[in-house]
């Protein structure tokens, strides 16, 4: 028996990337090309992993690549690439960081920022609803800020923000009181069950072991979140599933974007989805 022909980009395929340094653990390349070949859609998301001294020339590039759609960007390149876009959105503006460039059809750049649109998409997916809770975050880099922000323009309550670098998270505190009716704090918490979310957006937990802050008073029935797609199941959030929590991966958070990102690139029109 035949088997059945595989559909595969060809030359006037329409291209996407995802750039950062390191690249290997990005899930967002495999989620769009498993999309695209559902769809069978001539398109390619290519993972490169690219030095920040290499940006300059790689946005000149893209400028001129005629059948580039746009990047996604990862560390530790989101706060550059908002120097190197023509026009940012008010998230991204606001953040100082970029998790997606749009490439226009005359060439000119776009940067926007869906991280925390995407986190709060699957979180809601989940049950969860930000409206008058409270959230701790632990890390205020390019995912935490971009989460923290998002959660409190949707409603959040209360909001603790906890980095090693304190002066960082006192910035992104001062940011979401002025921009939503939140209460932001900072510092490491007494305990974590006042909290219905709890979010690890550092990269602690990588090597399948660290955790990011014990879980021994969490409360059983709070979400509790992780950014890192890799590996599948951190140990913090294995411990936390075993306390009685819900969880969310970094995974869940990356496929949640799929769609905001793909209507960005107008890869099915103004839909995100194809029909």
């Amino acid at each position: 028996m035949a088997k059945p022909e595989m559909f595969a980009p060809g030359a006037g395929a329409l291209l996407t990337m995802m750039i950062g340094s390191p690249i290997a653990h990005a899930h967002l390349p495999a989620v769009f090309n498993r999309r695209f070949l559902r769809a069978r859609l001539d398109a390619l998301m290519a993972p490169v992993d690219l030095a920040a001294e290499a940006l300059p020339a790689f946005f000149l590039s893209m400028r001129g690549w005629a059948n580039c759609r746009g990047a996604v960007v990862t560390a530790p390149h989101k706060q550059a690439c908002l120097t190197h876009v023509d026009r940012a959105s008010l998230e991204a503006g606001l953040l100082g960081a970029v998790n997606v460039v749009t490439r226009h059809d005359d060439g000119t750049l776009e940067g926007d920022n869906v991280d925390g649109a995407g986190f709060l998409r699957a979180a809601r997916a989940g049950g969860f609803d930000p409206d008058g809770a409270s959230a701790l975050v632990f890390g205020c880099g390019g995912a935490g800020s971009a989460i923290a922000l998002a959660l409190a323009r949707a409603g959040l309550d209360r909001v603790r923000l906890v980095d090693t670098d304190t002066a960082r998270a006192a910035a992104l505190a001062r940011l979401i009181e002025a921009n939503s009716a939140t209460r932001a704090e900072t510092g490491p918490p007494d305990m974590l069950a006042p909290y219905n979310l709890v979010v690890n957006a550092t990269a602690i937990g990588y090597d399948g072991q660290q955790t990011v802050f014990p879980l021994d008073t969490v409360a059983a029935g709070s979400l509790v979140a992780d950014v890192l797609a890799r590996p599948e199941k951190t140990a913090w959030l294995r411990e936390a599933e075993g306390r009685g929590c819900t969880i969310q991966d970094g995974a869940a958070m990356a496929e949640a974007q799929f769609g905001l990102i793909a209507r960005r690139f107008g890869l099915f029109g103004d839909k995100e989805e194809p029909v």
